[in-house]
């Protein structure tokens, strides 16, 4: 039927899929038209009547299960939804017939009342398929004009003014389906427009990422690495003032790319298996030598409660915890922060709630600032913000997190007292305790590092050469198998994205053979889209590093299998 298939084009299934949250509404009506016409007129009628409508129902219903189980719909498909249909009109309008004949002025007005319905249903549901709008629409239409014009038993001058009335609602219906069919093609276009928008942004965003975080890898690394020298003060100086430029514009990085994430939905929550304490310890100590600049203290008390193992997102837990610390160390002069960490199961699931308190004794925050201290852009004290830094992204973002980690973030704060900030997740217990491999004293830790910017790879041995590891370098993905194939090694550090062979490919062959199945594999990646890092590590990487990459995050990730940095 190739002249037919035009009309059994995707609007049918457009239609399908509209009209199949109706179908309640359509039984119950189907039900309550049979049972008045049972009782009130004839019963026989009105049950045979009520099974057709059944009948026709149930086939309106099997005819439209790809749309149910969301399959692609087939040009027959289509063609049975539509005689389904058909079936079903065709029973409507046998019921409207049944009432304009019984020459009874109130059942006349009940089948203008069911043909002003179809028609309504026609230009509400059934606009985006011609097929399907003639057949509903214009069936209803012509068989409302018929009945007013033909078979009326009025006099003529009643007679006519039905039948303008007839023609009336027939014409602003049919308008109304016009009008609904560019508004429906013109959000169509729209949505597709921002589908568009949306995916060259989030292109943009994965580009500019991996572009601005290479060289930010190459300065933040390198200036780790020289204070591992013996410096001058005034070299030393210089170096510190050089590593707090760079951190200040990751971070704002981090910030606006995370946020962007999030408006676009892209952002996802990664659980594994990992120790909340140790995260927790390794966050405050990494603040710490800023609360000392200020004058302040952080002190971490971890209680009981909290189990060696949880499973989470340790990336965005840390995130969280980092923005509230700091944001506590930038508005603590000569004071006290103190970070709690606690664990409850959680009510009514096998799940345990993790509980984050951290206090300070800080210039606290106005009561008006802080009813909209989450929004984003928004700043506790501007004229402090100013000297620190900061986008007023950071508390919105930690906001959204614990929300996506099925948690909230609490605020409270007095003037001149402090504040205090609560952040709560959900986490799972682990089915076991995955323990790092080999022995915590032992020959020199060999790693491959496998990278295609010559920067990444050098900064990375001069961070782990202080701590006796020996670093064997390769290009790319199948340098790394040339070097797998001709040495052993305790672990591989591979980049997501190189020539030749990335690091995706390189570790499904490096899993493909039974020797390096246990082999730990680190992925390092300056792209931090989230699908990204779900590749990196369904393939069958262990862990996941976003450069540019910090000697205590590179240190402590590397702990995690193997005790000879276990405690570095």
């Amino acid at each position: 039927m190739p002249g037919w298939s035009k009309w059994f084009d995707e609007g049918v299934t457009t239609v399908t899929a509209r009209s199949l949250p109706t179908l309640g509404l359509r039984l119950a009506i189907g039900a309550l038209s049979a049972t008045c016409y049972a009782l009130f007129v004839e019963p026989l009628p009105g049950l045979l009547w009520g099974l057709a409508i059944a009948s026709a129902e149930a086939a309106v219903w099997i005819a439209s299960k790809p749309q149910r189980v969301d399959q692609t719909t087939t040009p027959r498909q289509r063609q049975a939804y539509v005689a389904a249909v058909v079936w079903m009109n065709l029973v409507w309008w046998a019921l409207v017939v049944l009432l304009w004949s019984l020459d009874q002025e109130v059942m006349r007005l009940a089948a203008l009342c069911l043909l002003s319905a179809l028609l309504v249903h026609a230009q509400a549901f059934t606009a985006r398929s011609k097929l399907l709008l003639l057949i509903v629409g214009g069936g209803a239409a012509l068989l409302l004009l018929a009945l007013t014009a033909v078979f009326n038993p009025f006099p003529a001058g009643q007679r006519l003014v039905l039948f303008l009335a007839a023609l009336m609602l027939t014409a602003y219906t049919a308008k109304a389906a016009v009008t609904n069919i560019r508004n429906s093609r013109a959000l169509e276009e729209a949505k597709a427009r921002a589908e568009i928008a949306s995916q060259a942004k989030s292109e943009f965003l994965a580009l500019m990422s991996h572009e601005l975080r290479t060289p930010l890898n190459g300065m933040l690394g390198l200036s780790q690495a020289l204070k591992l020298e013996p410096l001058e003060p005034g070299e030393r100086e210089q170096v510190e003032l050089l590593e707090e430029s760079g951190r200040t514009l990751l971070a704002l990085l981090n910030d606006v790319l995370d946020f962007a994430k999030i408006e676009a939905g892209k952002l996802e929550i990664a659980p594994i298996v990992g120790d909340l304490a140790l995260l927790a310890d390794r966050v405050v100590r990494l603040n710490q030598p800023q609360a000392r600049e200020k004058g302040s203290t952080i002190t971490l008390r971890v209680e009981d409660t909290v189990p060696a193992a949880l499973t989470f997102d340790p990336l965005r837990v840390r995130q969280c915890l980092t923005n509230l610390i700091s944001n506590a160390v930038k508005f603590t002069p000569f004071g006290q922060i103190l970070v709690r960490v606690g664990c409850a199961p959680a009510p009514g699931t096998d799940r345990v709630r993790v509980k984050i308190t951290v206090s300070d004794t800080g210039i606290g925050i106005r009561p008006e600032v802080l009813e909209r201290l989450f929004m984003p852009f928004v700043q506790a004290d501007p004229a402090t913000a100013r000297r620190t830094g900061g986008t007023g992204l950071g508390l919105n973002i930690t906001r959204r997190l614990a929300q996506m980690m099925g948690g909230a973030v609490t605020a409270r704060s007095e003037v001149g007292k402090g504040s205090t900030f609560v952040l709560t997740f959900l986490c799972d217990l682990p089915a076991a305790t995955v323990e790092p491999s080999g022995t915590p004293a032992g020959p020199p830790l060999r790693l491959l590092v496998v990278d295609d910017y010559p920067v990444n790879r050098k900064v990375i041995g001069m961070m782990l050469a202080p701590l006796g590891c020996e670093i064997v370098e390769a290009g790319d993905g199948q340098g790394a198998i040339d070097a797998l194939g001709e040495a052993d090694f305790d672990m591989v550090l591979i980049d997501f994205n190189m020539p030749r062979m990335g690091g995706l490919e390189a570790t499904r062959r490096i899993r493909a053979e039974p020797r390096w199945a246990r082999l730990p594999i680190i992925c390092l990646t300056a792209g931090v889209m989230d699908d990204e890092r779900s590749e990196a590590l369904s393939a069958g990487m262990n862990a996941f590093i976003e450069k540019p990459i910090e000697m205590a995050t590179l240190v402590s990730t590397i702990g995690q299998f193997d005790r000879r940095l276990a405690r570095a």
